[in-house]
This record gives structure tokens, C-alpha cells and sequence, in this order.
């Protein structure tokens, strides 16, 4: 149960502000806030350790002591960005947006598209005709970019962002940044060392931008050949080896009107198809109601929707026949409504990654001077069925796409510098379906392949390959597997990189500690155990490393923006992690 949050409006306020005029248009807007957060934000309820009274204190002077509309504006952005949620936030601003700060201020993508998994990225891709498309092959793995490595030069951008814009996940904002994560600020091109899928690292010179002065499309560029890019939705029919009759449709639109009206007009023409797949990657939010109308071309008789009513059919004709859905973590909002709904009823399998988190649903303000309208989360609302909260956490994919070096490149298409694994994937599950494995089956045995449940992916393919004869699970466990062991060893080199010289700065402890229980889980899994070992080894080795890193990416985060730069929180960091190898170069690199 939370706690109710202490009166602010009269004694903190008027102890904070007391040397504020009367008549400040700063302090009406603060004392605005205060309340309004505190009457109306739902994030209270889900995110317990948000202490408003104590945040609210720590503001108040810097509304005392603002002496313009942008600074005024500004610490608006950032007191609102202590809520950690996307879809709070200002909206718009009478002072010029060239004046306050911007998510990509300095960042550009380089052509690239970048996967992201806990504080390691991956090449998922590089535009056709990119000159580095050759050597810089999907699955390399970031190491180290501008002369500092990659957890502490883009961990920063992520902190700078949070700093004046509310993040809901990690895994959000990185999926929105995948095609402009680099941090070139003023430069037209920035060094970048890599260790490629073969072991080997090297440097690269990253452009600015892509081939003609743009940024990977990971909408345009994902598309069946010969399908071109519209507003709201496309669609097509695949000819596949097993059925001639296997529709693509891609929401490439937000939930609103527009969308419903597209998506419905692609729908119609797959009309005779036998199989589904259904590509939500990218799709925006907007309304729940657009949401489920577009979810109702999958239940011919409608379907329960919980606290909610019912789901009514919807359009001329309804799909009854099995589904494949991707998603990833740029869905957000109503694009997450859309992907429950379909998995709480049970109606699809889907493939990809979690979605983005985005579960407060806002409603729009002005500020008394009229300087900027923001947006606040009112309403926290969980699943209609099982009553999750996605907020922060997303909802989860039933089949998760490893971020492994091989599993990068997987493409049957020869679709190169674009491979599309969680497409490969998601047609080899559709096949499945199509072939009469039950869907919950299907869901449950491609879920363990994908955690690296070897014993019960293999009790699963030999029921299914009963009737799916193309399965072939040997030789998709040994496509996994192969990948784990890969990755095994790319964690490991990129942890050695720093020591050899093929990295600045030192390696990501702070990360492979996140990303070790999951990895040496599906090892064990897999009976790749001893090839766990080491990695274990190393990174449990290295705990007063992980601790120094995580103390310093602390101060990039606290609170107080100065922080990092105050003389004082320098030497405590110092005094305690200062003889560690991360501290010999905070002290040679950063703080000379």
C-alpha cells in the first residue's frame, strides 16, 4: 500500500518560495504542478519509491532563483522527468524548441541500425549501398565510440535524455534510438571500435548519416520484396513452400482513425489466405478503441475482453485461421493494448521482443502563465484478463529473439546488409501452426528453444514434427545453440577487448553482471555449461569493478544535474573506487 503523500501546497511551498514575488508566474506554475502531480498522477500506485514531497523540495529553489521563461521551462521538463514515464511530459512551449534540450541533440544513426540488450548493442543491420556494409556485418557488437566505451558514452545520452525526459523503459528508448544512437555531436564522422561476429575487433569511421543524407529505415527496409512503404498499413501474399496462400500484413501507422481505415482497406485484400503473419514492429499508439477495432479482424464471433466488454467483430470478413505476430520495444501505449489483447486471448503466438512499457495513459494540462501544455498520467490501468501492469516492464513476447552475433544475420532471403530473424523465425512458427500444432503448444515449445530449454524443445519437436515434416528441430536447436555459444564468446572478448587494446576505457561490468543470470541459464540449458564458465568466472571477479562503474553512472543520474561535475562527489567516488581499474581511467580520462 503507498503511503499518502504529505501537504505541499501551503508549508513546503511557502517555505521554498518565500523570496519568490507574489505575483510570479514561475512560482503559480509550481505550486500548479505540485498539486496537480500530487492529486492526479497514477505512477504513485505502480512506482512506490517515487517520493514527490522530497523531489518538489529539491525543486523548489530553482524556481525561486529562475530568472528567464526558458530556464523556467526547462525545469518544468525536468521535474517532470523525475516521474520515469513516457507518456508524461511537455507538450509544447511558447519559448523557441531550438532554445531547450532535444532527445537527439548531437546524435545521429550512421546508417546503422542498432540492437540493444542491457547495455550492449548489436549491428542489426546497414543501409543498401552503405559503404561499411561489407565489413561491418550484422551481429558486430559495439565496443567503444568517440574514445570512450560504448556503457559509458551512450549510458550518458540515455541519462542526459532521462534528465529532462521521462523514461518509461530502457529498452524504449533504445528501440526508439535504434538508427540514431551515436553520439557525433558536431562532428561528421566519429571512431568506433567493433568485434565482429568472427572474434576479431576493429575500428571503423562511422558517418554522420547513411547513403543519401538519411538514417536506416527499420520500417521501409523490413518489408517482403516488392511491398512498398504506406501510410497505416500494407499487405501482401507470400508464396511460401508450404502454402501459396500465407498473408503479410504490416501496421506501419499509429491507433487512430487514419490507421483503422488502412489497416482495414489491407486487410480486405487478403482475403483466401490460410495463414497470417502479422508485423506490429514500429506501430504506434493512440486509442485503445482503434486498437481493438483493428484486433477485431481476428475473432469472427467476437471475444471476451474482461472488464472491458466485449471485442466485436470487425470489417466485411474475419480471419479465423492461425496468427504469427511480431512485436519489439518500440510498441508503446495502444500498441501495447493491441499485442495483449491478442495474446491474452490467446489468439496469437508472438515473436520479436517486449514492448516498449508505456502503461499510464496521460491527460493533457496548461500551465497558469500559459508558458507550455504538458502531459500527466492519470490513468495506470493493468490487462483486462490477467491483470498485468505493462508500465515500465512491457508486455512480454511469448517467443523472445535472442540479441546473439549469428542470430543477427539470419536471413534465408539473402537480404543483406537487412537481415530479419525474428521474420525467419516467426514464418517457421506460422508453418507450425499452419500444419496443426495447437497454438498454446507451439507457444510453449518455440518459448523454450528461444530460453534454452533443450530437453523441452526436444519433447516438443518430436510431437510436432508429426505433423509440421519441414520442422527440422535438430537443426533449429543447433541454430540456437550455435548462437548461445557465439555469444558466450563474443561476452567474453568484449569483457578482454579493454585489456588487449582493442577498446578504450573498460569493459561493461555493469552490464555483463545484468546480462549473465539469463545467459548462463540458457547455457545450462543448452549443455553449454563449461562454455558458462569462464564468463561466470570473470564477471563474478570483477564485482568491485561493476560496483565502481554503477557508482558512476549514479552520479550521472542523481538528481542534482551538477552532480557529476561537484568537486566533492568526486573525491568521495574516488576515495572508494579510485584504485580500481575503472577508477585509473576516470582519473586519466575523465576527471584529469
Amino acid at each position: 500500500m503507498v503511503a499518502p503523500l504529505p501537504s505541499l501546497s501551503q508549508a513546503l511551498i511557502a517555505f521554498a518560495l518565500v523570496a519568490a514575488p507574489a505575483d510570479s508566474p514561475y512560482r503559480d506554475d509550481f505550486e500548479f504542478l505540485v498539486d496537480t502531480v500530487k492529486r492526479d498522477y497514477a505512477g504513485f500506485a505502480c512506482k512506490p519509491d517515487l517520493d514527490w514531497a522530497a523531489i518538489t523540495k529539491r525543486f523548489a529553489p530553482r524556481f525561486e532563483q529562475c530568472k528567464s521563461d526558458r530556464d523556467h521551462v526547462v525545469n518544468v521538463m525536468e521535474l517532470l522527468a523525475t516521474l520515469r514515464d513516457s507518456h508524461t511530459g511537455v507538450l509544447e512551449s511558447k519559448v523557441d524548441g531550438n532554445e531547450l534540450p532535444s532527445k537527439f541533440d548531437g546524435l545521429y544513426g550512421a546508417g546503422l541500425c542498432l540492437g540493444h540488450e542491457q547495455g550492449k548493442w548489436l549491428v542489426a543491420g546497414a543501409m543498401p549501398g552503405h559503404a561499411l556494409a561489407a565489413s561491418l556485418p550484422a551481429g558486430a557488437r559495439l565496443l567503444d565510440v568517440g574514445e570512450l566505451p560504448a556503457w559509458f558514452a551512450l549510458g550518458r545520452e540515455e541519462r542526459r535524455v532521462a534528465r529532462f525526459s521521462g523514461l518509461s523503459s530502457e529498452r524504449s528508448f533504445w528501440s526508439s534510438l535504434r538508427n540514431k544512437a551515436f553520439p557525433f555531436g558536431e562532428a561528421q564522422q566519429v571512431s568506433a571500435h567493433f568485434l565482429l561476429p568472427d572474434g576479431k575487433a576493429r575500428k571503423f569511421e562511422l558517418p554522420r548519416w547513411g547513403p543519401g543524407g538519411k538514417s536506416f529505415d527499420f520500417v521501409g527496409l523490413y518489408l517482403p520484396d516488392g511491398v512498398a512503404r504506406a501510410d497505416g498499413a500494407v499487405a501482401t501474399r507470400l508464396s511460401l513452400p508450404w502454402s501459396k496462400q500465407v498473408g503479410f500484413l504490416k501496421v506501419t501507422g499509429s491507433q487512430d482513425a487514419a490507421t483503422v481505415q488502412a489497416f482495414h482497406a489491407a486487410f480486405d485484400t487478403l482475403k483466401g489466405i490460410d495463414a497470417l503473419l502479422l508485423d506490429c514492429r514500429s506501430m504506434g499508439g493512440g486509442s485503445d478503441d482503434c486498437a481493438w477495432e483493428m484486433c477485431g479482424r481476428l475473432f469472427p464471433d467476437g471475444v471476451d475482453n474482461g472488464r472491458y466488454g466485449k471485442l466485436a467483430a470487425s470489417g466485411s470478413w474475419q480471419f479465423d485461421g492461425p496468427v504469427v505476430m511480431l512485436q519489439d520495444e518500440s510498441q508503446v501505449s495502444s500498441a501495447e493494448t493491441f499485442a495483449w489483447t491478442l495474446c491474452e486471448t490467446k489468439r496469437v503466438v508472438c515473436v520479436g521482443r517486449d514492448t516498449g512499457g508505456w502503461g499510464i495513459i496521460p491527460k493533457s494540462y496548461a500551465l497558469p502563465s500559459g508558458l507550455a501544455r504538458f502531459r500527466l498520467g492519470v490513468n495506470w490501468r493493468k490487462t483486462p484478463l490477467t491483470n498485468a501492469s505493462t508500465e515500465e516492464c512491457g508486455w512480454p513476447c511469448d517467443v523472445e529473439l535472442p540479441l546473439g552475433p549469428r542470430m543477427a544475420a539470419w536471413s534465408s532471403e539473402e537480404r543483406d546488409p537487412t537481415p530479419d530473424p525474428t521474420m525467419e523465425l516467426a514464418r517457421i512458427v506460422l508453418r507450425t501452426l499452419h500444419a496443426g500444432v495447437a497454438v498454446d503448444e507451439a507457444r510453449e515449445g518455440f518459448a523454450a528453444l528461444a530460453e534454452g530449454d533443450l530437453a523441452k524443445w526436444t519433447a516438443f519437436e518430436k510431437k510436432a514434427a508429426a505433423k509440421d515434416k519441414a520442422l527440422a528441430g535438430e537443426k533449429l536447436a543447433k541454430r540456437f545453440g550455435d548462437d548461445l555459444e557465439a555469444e558466450l564468446e563474443q561476452e567474453l572478448a568484449a569483457l578482454k577487448a579493454a585489456e588487449s587494446g582493442d577498446a578504450a576505457g573498460p569493459p561493461d561490468w555493469v552490464g555483463a553482471t545484468r546480462r549473465l543470470p539469463r545467459l548462463l541459464a540458457r547455457a545450462k540449458g543448452m549443455g553449454l555449461g563449461a562454455k558458462g564458465a569462464p564468463l561466470e568466472k570473470l564477471v563474478k571477479g570483477a564485482a568491485k569493478e561493476a560496483a565502481a562503474q554503477q557508482a558512476l553512472l549514479d552520479l550521472l543520474i542523481d538528481p542534482d544535474p551538477r552532480a557529476f561535475d561537484d568537486p566533492a562527489r568526486r573525491k568521495a567516488w574516488l576515495g572508494k573506487h579510485g584504485a580500481t581499474k575503472s577508477g585509473a581511467w576516470v582519473k586519466t580520462a575523465l576527471w584529469k
